[in-house]
């Protein structure tokens, strides 16, 4: 037991280290800070489990008293871990949902030491303190929960919805898991009586206060990270990003590959799909990489079929759209969230429909104008005889 319990807690920790360091390298290659937390929120839980696994492998052959089931050994230290595996989980949640305020961003951490160090100092050591202190990392994980979903009920979009709906297999595996770790809780601080493990071989395994179904979702969340990292990473390896890219095209080239990914074009379909976004018509395109004009019509003809644009000015937008969110984006940040994106995409397109209208109009009026003006001359020369007749005559009359 003592083995499988030891090769257990390896692999967790194995599992931590390598996810950690895969969605490292994918935040240096794409700078989104998510991958920043979540390599944070894998460190400090590999460090909260190496606080376990010193607790149960430097306390063999140690005999416990029956006092020590309820006590919690360094609460300000697990407070610390906690927190740096909890928090990190918030701070990628609200960059999901596109939450700035920095207030809001911070409360849970803040609100989470306080009711920790409440529950530490004030409560008498019993089964039920040591419960409380444990449950408030579910509590928190809860109020994540609780707040994505306010965020799908107010989200102002379809696309948003849509964006959000993705992630519903993550979260409920994490709703799920949340409630496995209460009831393991439960089971193991307030129902078993803590004598059933006076002379048991399990009793350091208690002591220590291992949850297993909390292991199990950090092992989760490992594979959705590595999973994601995994495919940034790809994407950069088979579209790296320019070093010398100026700084309004960093949003572009963290979205470029994604679409282009997203809707299967080649390398050279994605070569001219940024010669497009930057405004050259197709004789520039066909001059600057050295290709025949009817190539580069074909090939933007297969852009526009495969990614559903009526025509280039479509795709120009998404430029537009690049440059005015990086333009604007928030001080200290590099990127938003796609939803982002396709809000602005979506107003500019609206705005140049109507902006279209609003032309055919003035143009019909223009029109309208030069009429009247062409009438107004075709007048003016009629009547210039009559006048030069009349003014000859004076003329001869004078004389």
């Amino acid at each position: 037991m003592e083995t499988a319990f030891y090769l257990y807690t390896i692999v967790v920790m194995l599992v931590c280290v390598a996810s950690g360091s895969v969605s490292l390298s994918a935040y240096f290659v794409s700078r989104r800070h998510s991958f920043l937390y979540a390599a944070a929120m894998l460190l400090f839980y590999f460090l909260d489990l190496a606080l376990i696994f010193q607790y149960e492998y430097l306390g063999q052959n140690v005999e416990y008293s029956i006092n020590q089931f309820y006590t919690i050994d360094h609460p300000q230290l697990k407070i610390l871990l906690a927190l740096g595996t909890l928090e990190p989980m918030w701070l990628i949640l609200c960059d999901f949902v596109n939450e700035r305020r920095r207030v809001l961003r911070l409360a849970p951490a803040l609100a989470f030491i306080a009711a920790s160090e409440i529950v530490v100092l004030c409560l008498p050591v019993d089964e039920f303190r040591q419960w409380l202190f444990y449950t408030l990392r579910q509590a928190f994980l809860l109020w994540c929960l609780a707040f994505g979903v306010y965020r799908y009920c107010t989200a102002r979009n379809e696309v948003e919805k849509a964006r959000l709906r993705r992630q519903e297999p993550l979260f409920l595996i994490t709703l799920v898991l949340c409630l496995c770790i209460l009831i393991e809780d439960i089971v193991m601080i307030l129902v078993f009586d803590s004598s059933f493990f006076a002379n048991a071989d399990m009793l350091p395994l208690y002591i220590s206060e291992r949850n297993f179904s909390e292991n199990i979702l950090l092992l989760t969340l490992s594979f959705f990270t590595l999973r994601v990292a995994a495919d940034t990473l790809r994407l950069r390896f088979k579209e790296p990003p320019s070093a010398d890219a100026p700084d309004t095209q960093e949003y572009v080239d963290e979205l470029l590959p994604a679409f282009c990914e997203r809707y299967h074009l080649t390398a050279r379909e994605r070569v001219i799909l940024e010669e497009v976004l930057q405004g050259k018509d197709n004789q520039n395109i066909a001059s600057s990489l050295q290709l025949a004009l009817g190539t580069v019509k074909a090939h933007v003809h297969n852009i526009l079929k495969k990614t559903g644009h009526a025509n280039r000015a479509e795709l120009a937008l998404w430029n537009a759209a690049s440059r005015y969110l990086h333009a604007n984006l928030p001080k200290g940040t590099k990127t938003l969230p796609i939803a982002e994106w396709e809000q602005e995409y979506a107003d500019l397109k609206t705005q140049r429909d109507s902006d279209y209208t609003k032309l055919k109009e003035t143009r019909a009026e223009v029109a309208e104008l030069q009429k009247i003006r062409r009438c107004v001359e075709i007048a003016l020369r009629a009547d210039q005889p009559e006048q030069t007749q009349s003014r000859t005559k004076r003329q001869e009359q004078e004389r």
